[in-house]
C-alpha cells in the first residue's frame, strides 16, 4: 500500500477542520473510499447547516486532482508512495 496525502483547499478545509491528512491506499478509488468513510458525513452536515443539501459522495461534488492532474486525465488509476490529491470544492473564487 502507499501512503499518499490528500490537501483540501477553501471550504473544505475549513468544513472539515484540517488542510490535510494521509491514507493508505493502493488505487484511487480505494483512497477515495477511505475519504468518504472519515469525511463524508461530516462535510455534508456542515453543508446542510449552511442551507446546501446534496447528495452522494464527496467525489461528487469536488474537483480532484492527483498531482496536478485531474482524475478524468490520468491514464491510471494506481498510487505510488507519496502521491498527493488535492480536493477542492467545486467553484471557488469570485
Amino acid at each position: 500500500m502507499a501512503l499518499i496525502t490528500v490537501r483540501f483547499y477553501s471550504l473544505w478545509r475549513s468544513y472539515l477542520g484540517t488542510d490535510s491528512t494521509t491514507l493508505q491506499a493502493d488505487h484511487i478509488q480505494d483512497a477515495l473510499a477511505q475519504l468518504e468513510t472519515k469525511f463524508g458525513s461530516r462535510l455534508r452536515k456542515k453543508l446542510e447547516t449552511a442551507g446546501i443539501h446534496l447528495d452522494g459522495k464527496i467525489q461528487d461534488y469536488s474537483l480532484i486532482l492527483l498531482n496536478g492532474i485531474t482524475l478524468r486525465n490520468l491514464g491510471s488509476n494506481d498510487l505510488k508512495e507519496g502521491d498527493v490529491l488535492h480536493m477542492f470544492p467545486p467553484a471557488i473564487g469570485g
